[in-house]
């Protein structure tokens, strides 16, 4: 009997929701159908519907929580004037001149004789050739190694000599084995106004090669007090340029000439085409992240770059996301992360790779060194363990299974490096054409080239912004907690006119209502005896009902 009135509450529970709720698409379960099998598949399609709305909820809430900003194009044009134009660096594909090479290997070897140690270059060739090993310094991977620990270290005191016992600069010396700007750009026009190249350019070190840098903007960071002030000098006294914009006329161009083929001495790279680094002006000379790239311009060839700028804000309540979600820090952000004053997303990564470089080895390679940090510069001495580091940085170590896990470390990935909140970036475009040759001895006879003959490998550059006006972005907050909300009582209420209160209800229906069913299910009947006085001969004179209320019979 208890276990049939414990049914019955339970049936009655059921009924009583399907009858008082507002979800839509229950009611047809509280009558009967002529169609067989027709609330069975109506309960299939309910169950279907319930099952892809909630997938659709969980994505929502999965998209929120990895990315709660959005991104949106600003319908106002910028003019590409209150853009910064790039730092251009033009390149060598030799990275030590042959000439310069035996000038400086010239007086080692006539030093080596004061030396106190035993002459290590039997003639002067062999002491060029040992001073090839420099080169290695910088971080072109796989290059394989040239001496061992001791012949290394046999220079590394030779040149500890030469400097009058003091530390010498490798990254100096790889500076004044490479030519001077004016030898490489030859002539410049800056919007239609011709120039001094060897003004407006200036040698700088970078990861693979000493460059000469167009429109440089950021401060030396040499080892030394005296060349770190003349370094800053001779940028302060290159002339500035005003950009315009939107006219290949209005460009910026130079004519490139490579050095003789005598002169070449070490190349990483298996042709000779010039290299162009494009990046912003304050940025370590060296493309880890952006989408400018590198650009090789072959010899005998006139190469039209544009460049697009695209302006990019984001919003201020954008700052209370955390800057993994947002993907991107604001300026202080930045500056507080790399604890400088200047931060963009390579110099970041240059700190990460510095860091991973002194976790290795213990050391900075001096062409590496581009930031203000507190750095030990690497010698001669620990150029093994650098070659090392640039194998397993690379990814370029064989049998990594065998190798410590200390080793790890140089593998060190560098999440935390985000863009900058607000800002622009850059894109470009190449446009090459052949340079017509000139086979008479006076050269050419109109135009930059005037004068000039092939003797010498050639080429022109031609940098340009490629629109008057460029796009500008802006990342705001749109998807907060309200807006999700919003999401969701949209979809539930198109599919089966579900909302918050529904949930409500539904939760009453299994907890309250469902506990006080369950308690009276589990109560005894426990009727109450009539206080009515009868008698056996009187009880025809009460009245019918009261005797069915009192269980008279």
């Amino acid at each position: 009997m208890a276990h049939r009135v414990e049914e019955s509450q339970y049936r009655r529970l059921f009924r009583e929701f399907l009858r008082q709720s507002y979800i839509n698409g229950l009611h047809p379960f509280l009558y009967r159908s002529p169609v067989q099998y027709a609330k069975t598949l109506w309960l299939s399609l309910l169950t279907a519907i319930v099952i892809y709305t909630h997938i659709v909820i969980v994505n929502l809430t999965q998209e929120y929580l990895v990315q709660p900003t959005e991104i949106r194009l600003s319908p106002d044009l910028v003019h590409v004037a209150n853009s910064p134009f790039p730092a251009v660096g033009v390149c060598t594909a030799n990275q030590i001149s042959q000439r310069l090479l035996r000038n400086y290997a010239l007086k080692l070897y006539n030093h080596q004789a004061n030396f106190s140690q035993r002459a290590m270059a039997p003639d002067l060739d062999d002491m060029a050739d040992r001073l090839l090993v420099l080169a290695q310094f910088y971080l072109n991977p796989l290059e394989p190694k040239r001496w061992n620990a001791s012949e290394l270290e046999n220079l590394h005191w030779l040149l500890m000599s030469y400097h009058n016992g003091t530390a010498y600069s490798v990254r100096d010396i790889l500076r004044q084995l490479s030519p001077d700007c004016g030898e490489l750009v030859i002539r410049g026009i800056v919007y239609g106004a011709p120039v001094n190249t060897s003004q407006m350019f200036i040698k700088r070190p970078t990861s693979t090669n000493v460059c000469c840098i167009f429109n440089y903007r950021r401060a030396s960071y040499s080892q030394f007090a005296d060349k770190r002030a003349a370094d800053d000098a001779e940028m302060r006294a290159v002339p500035k340029v005003v950009f315009e914009s939107n006219s290949i006329l209005n460009s910026v161009q130079f004519v490139l000439r490579d050095i003789a083929d005598d002169d070449y001495s070490n190349t990483f790279r298996t042709n000779n085409a010039f290299q162009l680094t494009i990046f912003p002006q304050e940025d370590y000379a060296a493309v880890q992240s952006t989408t400018l790239g590198e650009v090789l311009v072959d010899h005998n060839t006139i190469v039209e770059i544009p460049i697009q700028p695209t302006f990019f804000t984001t919003g201020e309540e954008v700052r209370s996301v955390e800057p993994q979600k947002r993907g991107c820090y604001y300026p202080e952000e930045g500056r507080q992360l790399l604890n400088q004053s200047y931060y963009s997303l390579d110099e970041c990564l240059l700190v990460c790779r510095i860091t991973s470089m002194m976790d290795h080895c213990g050391c900075v390679s001096p062409p590496m060194v581009g930031s203000p940090m507190d750095l030990v510069y690497c010698m001669l001495p620990d150029l093994p363990c650098l070659m090392h580091w640039k194998s397993v940085w690379y990814g370029h170590s064989e049998f990594s299974y065998l190798q410590n896990k200390e080793e790890q470390l140089a593998q060190r990935q560098c999440k935390h490096c985000l863009p900058t909140c607000n800002g622009v970036s850059l894109s470009i475009t190449t446009n090459v054409a052949p340079l017509r040759r000139t086979y008479n001895t006076t050269g050419y006879f109109t135009g930059l080239l005037k004068g000039l003959t092939n003797e010498q490998p050639l080429a022109i550059i031609k940098l340009f912004f490629k629109l008057r006006y460029a796009q500008a972005t802006e990342s705001q907050l749109v998807s907060t907690w309200v807006v999700l909300l919003n999401r969701f009582g949209g979809i539930l209420s198109l599919m089966y006119g579900f909302s918050i209160v529904s949930y409500i209800e539904l939760m009453y229906y299994l907890t309250g209502k469902w506990f006080v069913y369950f308690f009276r299910s589990l109560r005894k009947p426990n009727p109450r005896k009539s206080h009515l006085s009868r008698s056996l001969h009187w009880d025809e004179l009460i009245p019918t009902g009261v005797r069915a209320r009192h269980g008279m019979n």
